[in-house]
């Protein structure tokens, strides 16, 4: 049941408020701007209309969850702003001898009441009120993405290992003490020193000591012994993940019991653990118009599919031109870009030969697609070819092959530079990708006044991810697990694009909005 929410009412009234907090506050902006009263019908179907204790109103919790990421607090740090701080109290539409809500409730509504799917939908919210006020037109966007590191500590592998199992035993012990003294509860001791040993030290004596307890709680179950509760079949899947990651072709490897959806990420020379936040932001407004998460370790350039028909399905809206770095120029997103009419402007990853940093690579071969043929820098014709190119059982890179003769390269002039194989059948072979036309066509691009025009707007996205990161608090997560990482970077955007509209907004002039955009 809905607790009513009255008005602010004291006997100072607003007196206090219109005289401390300055009107061009950034609350008071906010306020101005931004329509948070839709809130109370997007939960309604989270409250029993009759029943059960007033709850606290869905407007002003919401406000209090915004207020965490504006200022950087925490549920406990929130409450206390809340009660002490004025501008908090304007902005909540308490009166000033009003008393917040314990910090709990924070927390409950963040997690039961609104959750990723609420969460989604305020997001989206915000963005169509954007639209609305001519903030967002398409014409323009920009993609990139941004690491978030996972709250929680990182191990090395051995100890990794050691706290997963003492997860089964601790889960084990709370089933049977016995069982988990047998098992082995009191000979492990986790210590913070394990957090800094070398990655091979005492490896191979926890795996032993890992499978051991997995046989183990494996007899225990067969025998009845042990029961099979959703807490105990996550403990032996980690484990078991944990053991099983040690292989060296084993990939998307664990990170941490504590955060299993978090993974090891790479970008540039830069290493972390927990997850990417992937975002597409209007050019001439900043405003955010698609958010993702994925773990860390995800490839960049596969979140422009679903970030496109995020916002497509959401708002119909499709970008006329959108830009990116090289992490997002994959042919099968050129093609998507292409068959969807939108005029990408995505760095394209230079060209190497695998075989030789000095070798020729595909570029320096001329193409003809109305022949099929291949034309090397020596001059030398071939059309001999062949579908795809096959690198394993699972892996194949469609496209042509063309293959020149032995004949042609063995004493071709160019051949030290060209390509260094022994075979006394063939020549240089060339593959000819089926995205050949569109990495053409994009190189072109960008080498036009546009495409660098492009490029040179790129820092825009730039203070976008600067502005999520060091203000909006989204480069460390706040919650564990991919769900509520998704909720952390939902509510970091939606507070970038409400401080966002405050600012293009506030106190309007007779200019159009996205010409105040431009000056702001």
């Amino acid at each position: 049941m809905l607790k009513p929410k009255i008005p602010q009412s004291s006997f100072y009234g607003s007196y206090l408020y219109d005289r401390i907090v300055p009107q061009d506050h950034l609350l008071r902006k906010i306020n101005a701007v931004v329509d948070f009263s839709f809130v109370n019908d997007l939960v309604k179907d989270r409250y029993t209309p009759d029943f059960g204790r007033p709850a606290e109103d869905p407007e002003f919790m919401l406000r209090l969850c915004l207020l965490q990421y504006i200022y950087g607090d925490s549920d406990r740090q929130v409450e206390e702003n809340a009660r002490i701080n004025l501008a908090y109290k304007y902005f909540l539409g308490l009166a000033v001898d009003e008393e917040p809500p314990d910090y709990s409730t924070v927390c409950t509504f963040r997690a039961q009441r609104l959750g990723e799917e609420k969460f989604r939908s305020i997001f989206e919210n915000i963005v169509r009120q954007c639209i609305d006020k001519g903030l967002v037109n398409g014409k323009r966007q920009i993609i990139d993405s941004t690491h978030v590191v996972a709250d929680m500590a990182i191990t090395s592998l051995s100890g990794l290992i050691k706290l997963c199992r003492r997860n089964v035993l601790k889960t084990v012990e709370n089933q049977d003490t016995k069982l988990a003294e047998k098992l082995g509860i009191k000979d492990l001791q986790v210590v913070k020193q394990d957090r800094f040993t070398r990655m091979e030290e005492g490896l191979e004596k926890e795996i032993d000591e890992a499978r051991s307890l997995l046989d183990g709680v494996a007899r225990e179950l067969k025998d009845k012994k042990l029961r099979v509760t959703p807490e105990l079949q996550k403990d032996l899947e980690l484990l078991e993940k944990a053991v099983a990651d040690r292989a060296d072709e084993a990939k998307d490897r664990l990170v941490s019991p504590v955060d299993p959806d978090a993974r090891m990420g790479k970008k540039d020379h830069k290493r972390w653990a927990g997850y990417k936040g992937h975002v597409i932001v209007e050019e001439e407004s900043e405003i955010i118009t698609s958010v993702e998460t994925t773990p860390a370790n995800r490839d960049d350039g596969s979140q422009l599919r679903p970030l496109l028909k995020q916002q497509e399905e959401a708002h119909s809206l499709v970008p006329d031109e959108i830009s990116g770095d090289k992490a997002y120029g994959s042919g099968a997103n050129l093609e998507r870009l292409d068959e969807g009419k939108i005029t990408g402007y995505i760095s394209l990853a230079e060209k190497i030969n695998i075989r030789g940093a000095d070798l020729f690579t595909v570029e320096d071969f001329r193409y003809d697609e109305a022949t099929e043929t291949v034309t090397c820098p020596a001059g030398c014709v071939t059309s001999h070819s062949k579908r795809d190119l096959v690198m394993t059982e699972d892996q194949r890179r469609h496209g042509i092959v063309f293959q020149f003769s032995r004949c042609q390269c063995a004493d071709c002039e160019l051949r030290p530079k060209c390509f260094n194989s022994n075979s006394k059948i063939h020549g240089r072979a060339v593959h000819i990708s089926h995205y050949h036309s569109y990495y053409h066509q994009m190189q072109e691009r960008m080498e036009s006044e546009e495409g660098k025009e492009a490029y040179r707007n790129r820092y825009k996205i730039e203070h976008k991810v600067a502005d999520l990161a060091r203000w909006c608090g989204m480069r460390r997560c706040r919650y564990r697990g991919l769900s509520r990482a998704r909720i952390h970077t939902l509510l970091a955007a939606t507070v970038s694009n409400i401080k966002r509209m405050a600012r293009l907004l506030w106190k309007t002039t007779d200019r159009p909005p996205l010409e105040r955009a431009m000056a702001a």
